[in-house]
């Protein structure tokens, strides 16, 4: 009597076999395939005037023109960088000294992009004491103290 896993070999082999046959009995012509087509890329511009242009998504969406924008006082106060670097916290060995600086562990002698109200600064650590940090930016030196009131 037959086990139905000798009966599963069986059927294996014979699926194998004949694909083999219809494989060998007529070979497959080649089509030269064709190149793709470039893909065309979208472009939609929010016209003057009102009226003039029409979303391709929603067609009857109502565009409105494009106001003119008012220019920027160049007038504007930064206020300096360094003002927005708070010394967080000092620790490390006495010989290799760590200073916290937003959030950022910094060594003596480190660079450091950090991330402030001010915008991203590139800071230089040049020194830590035993309750500040010297820093660096743009040239510009500053020594950060530890809050005294907590």
């Amino acid at each position: 009597m037959k086990t139905p896993r000798s009966i599963a070999i069986v059927l294996c082999f014979g699926a194998i076999a004949a694909l083999s046959v219809a494989a060998g009995s007529a070979p497959a012509a080649k089509t030269p395939t064709p190149a793709p087509a470039p893909i065309p890329k979208s472009v939609f511009t929010i016209p003057t005037t009102a009226g003039t242009a029409r979303d391709p998504f929603f067609p009857s969406r109502i565009i409105q023109a494009e106001a003119s924008k008012p220019q920027a006082t160049t007038n504007v106060v930064h206020p300096s960088s360094l003002t927005c670097l708070v010394l967080k916290g000092l620790s490390g060995a006495p010989s290799n000294p760590l200073a916290m600086i937003n959030g950022r562990t910094m060594a003596r002698g480190e660079d450091a992009e950090i991330n402030t109200d001010c915008g991203r600064l590139l800071v230089h650590c040049v020194d830590i004491t035993t309750n500040s940090a010297i820093v660096e930016v743009d040239g510009e030196r500053r020594e950060l103290h530890l809050r005294s009131d907590l």
